[in-house]
């Protein structure tokens, strides 16, 4: 198979809050809309790979849960159970348009340890050639270290490293950060450009994941930061917003931006 091209190559991150309706049962109109998306994106010449949140959420639904669990245990349990509904959403959407979802589940812990790092970038580029549609979750069923630490956030972050890619997309249901916590302050504003050499955080104020996540702005800025060097780009969007990332690539920019310089 030929190499491929990494200037085209993107990594989309997307929140429980975006595939997750707070009844507990999968968005399907979110999936559906962002698979469209994807759709068009491949036509423009991208390669994607996806960083999906929301099994553990759906599988609260199916164990009839209206709150996450605080033991491991039974958070493994949700886990293993919704992601199955998980990609199956993902796969009836792409299939639409003649493309197909694989499945690929990480740790941390195998970006530490060389031979595992190695398997897992040369497993989602020849996923990439193949031109199927790597979606990527954290390994939590089996996995202890990724229930009490992990976020898909940070995961992305190390995902699009490892790939190689210039460009992560973060979709979350904010327009991007903000100087305060726009669910709190109505006089909140939007920052549009973070430089990570001379922001300073401790003016603003994060705030809280929601009932289905595990992280929140705070882990989108650690992604930024586990990613960026030189001339690379993460955007925190708003996935609600119809063909945002489209648009983006577009020149239509909306958003945060956060870049080195």
């Amino acid at each position: 198979m030929k190499k491929i091209n990494k200037s085209k190559l993107i990594v989309i991150k997307i929140g429980s809050s975006l595939t997750t309706l707070k009844s507990g049962l999968p968005n399907l109109k979110f999936i559906k809309l962002v698979c469209e998306q994807i759709h068009k994106l491949k036509n423009k010449g991208f390669l994607i790979v996806i960083v999906s949140s929301g099994a553990i959420s759906q599988g609260m639904k199916i164990w009839n849960l209206t709150s996450k669990p605080k033991s491991v245990d039974h958070l493994q349990a949700l886990s293993a159970s919704g992601q199955i509904g998980l990609i199956n959403s993902y796969q009836k959407e792409l299939k639409r348009f003649n493309l197909i979802a694989a499945q690929v589940l990480l740790s941390h812990s195998d970006f530490n340890v060389k031979k595992r790092s190695e398997n897992a970038h040369k497993s989602i580029i020849n996923l990439v050639k193949l031109g199927a549609i790597p979606i990527i979750n954290e390994n939590d069923s089996i996995s202890t270290e990724e229930i009490l630490n992990g976020d898909n956030d940070r995961l992305s972050g190390k995902v699009a490293s490892l790939l190689g890619s210039r460009k992560l997309f973060i979709l979350t249901d904010q327009d991007g950060i903000f100087d305060k916590n726009p669910a709190q302050n109505l006089d909140a504003k939007i920052i549009n450009k973070i430089n990570l050499n001379n922001f300073d955080f401790n003016s603003i104020s994060f705030g809280d994941s929601g009932i289905f996540g595990r992280g929140g702005m705070n882990t989108k800025v650690k992604a930024a930061k586990d990613f960026l060097t030189g001339k690379k780009e993460v955007w925190i969007l708003n996935g609600k917003k119809e063909d945002v990332i489209v648009k983006l690539l577009q020149n239509q920019e909306s958003g945060t931006k956060i870049y080195l310089a």
